[in-house]
């Protein structure tokens, strides 16, 4: 083993190389996009202008002028086929051109293909819609948002987690604290752009698409388009970059696919990087609410996490969190409830870190906040707090190995030779929570 690849601990497996490293820091690795393709059309998105409403009119005329223009797919040339499904293969099931009601901005509303990428990008410019438009409702406290109990909503999150009687709990806890949290939308933006290139052979469908659950695109296109899975074929040899943004597939898939069927030649759409906030998901902004009540020897008694999520009108998108912060330490009681806020977006999806991310944020630093209520050291709070079983249901853990985490950071920084006092430790213009051995020792 080398600096590169230290030697395992038990908990860890094998170092492997990887296989497709070379390919892609020298250039070598192709991505679906990159695939050199015969005869090849190229399709630019045309997308809405506003966020709520209805389409009443494209106006094409000017479009169609445009030298190189092939063809136009927009409304009723989907009607045929299946509208999209949410769900794990599936990222919305808002139909953009199965349905000329807008849902949010940047929706799709028609795709232009031409013999040239340029000549594609002009013609989707030179598309105007009009509309019956209406006031949106973006997130949070906007007049016009509807609020929905999460639990059941999704088969991911069937219900709040709880335990014991928290607000007697609370009531009698000698030290309390009742904060509030919230995260923003964070939008995915990898490197490689999305894009899909589609080419019949036949009655085979062939897609080229960076995409996290081939198997799964598979058998949702194949829903769309009505036929049988097994003419339908995904392939994507490399991603570069997803993060859980090319986990489920959105209805462009479907679109381009149409296209090079209608054109009986391939046809490649790229999106623009500013499109792929309207028609990709992202992790949508959250709210919490975290009361955590404990005795003055620090240990837990009673523990409340509410949370707050937006997702689109149509479709249940959820995090659900809590099933996490619930059960991560020994609370003693726990009360936990997830709300769904329903606005005029498109919906929101998987997100790495995982999904569980802003609740988990939410609650770690609710157990700051504690710590420093109850005049103690943080790390040796979560000690204290360490649960011998699984909160909730009492299962024993097959793993956990948090605190030995926390120790082995504790030693890396000088986290005991740091000053305790929130705020007290600077490194010329940085606030720092601790020092290296190193500087520790000199200070």
């Amino acid at each position: 083993m080398d600096a590169a690849a230290p030697k395992p601990k038990e908990n860890m497996g094998e170092p492997l190389p990887r296989i497709d490293g070379r390919l892609k820091v020298t250039g070598q690795a192709h991505y679906p996009a990159d695939l050199p393709t015969a005869n090849i059309a190229y399709g630019a998105l045309a997308t809405s202008s506003i966020a709520k409403g209805k389409v009443t009119k494209l106006r094409l005329d000017d479009a169609r002028a445009v030298p190189g223009l092939l063809d136009i797919v927009t409304y009723g040339d989907m009607d045929k086929l299946e509208k999209p499904k949410f769900g794990n293969s599936g990222a919305t099931s808002i139909g953009p051109l199965h349905d000329r009601r807008i849902f949010h901005d940047g929706q799709i509303v028609a795709l232009a293909v031409a013999e040239t990428f340029e000549a594609a990008e002009e013609a989707a410019q030179l598309i105007r819609a009009e509309y019956e438009e209406e006031k949106p409702t973006a997130t949070f406290d906007s007049p016009g948002t509807a609020t929905i109990p999460a639990a059941g909503r999704s088969p991911l999150f069937k219900e709040d987690v709880k335990a014991g009687d928290f607000d007697a709990a609370y009531a009698a806890a000698a030290v309390k604290i009742d904060q509030r949290y919230s995260t923003p939308t964070q939008h995915h933006n990898p490197i490689e752009l999305f894009s899909t290139t589609a080419y019949w052979q036949g009655e085979q469908l062939v897609v080229h698409e960076p995409s996290q659950n081939v198997t799964g695109w598979k058998v949702e296109l194949a829903r769309q388009l009505k036929i049988d899975p097994a003419k339908v074929r995904i392939v994507s040899p490399f991603i570069g970059g997803a993060f859980g943004s090319k986990g489920p597939m959105t209805p462009r898939t479907a679109i381009v696919a149409i296209a090079a069927k209608r054109l009986g030649r391939p046809v490649r759409c790229v999106t623009s990087r500013m499109q792929a906030f309207g028609t990709q998901t992202y992790r949508a902004e959250t709210r919490h609410r975290i009361r955590i009540g404990a005795g003055k020897d620090g240990r837990i008694t009673a523990f409340a996490h509410e949370g707050w999520e937006v997702t689109s009108r149509p479709d249940p998108y959820v995090v659900g969190g809590t099933s996490a912060t619930g059960r991560m330490y020994d609370y003693g009681s726990v009360l936990t409830h997830v709300s769904l806020v329903q606005a005029d977006r498109n919906t929101p999806g998987y997100m790495r870190s995982p999904p569980e991310t802003p609740y988990v944020y939410a609650l770690e630093n609710a157990m700051d906040e504690m710590a420093v209520a109850l005049g103690m050291d943080p790390i040796e709070f979560r000690r204290i707090n360490e649960p011998k079983t699984e909160p909730i249901g009492k299962k024993p853990f097959s793993s956990r190995s948090l605190i030995q985490c926390y120790d082995q950071a504790a030693a890396a920084f000088g986290w005991a030779k740091r000053d305790p006092e929130v705020g007290a430790m600077r490194d010329g213009d940085w606030l720092v929570v601790a020092l290296d051995q190193r500087a520790a020792g000199e200070r």
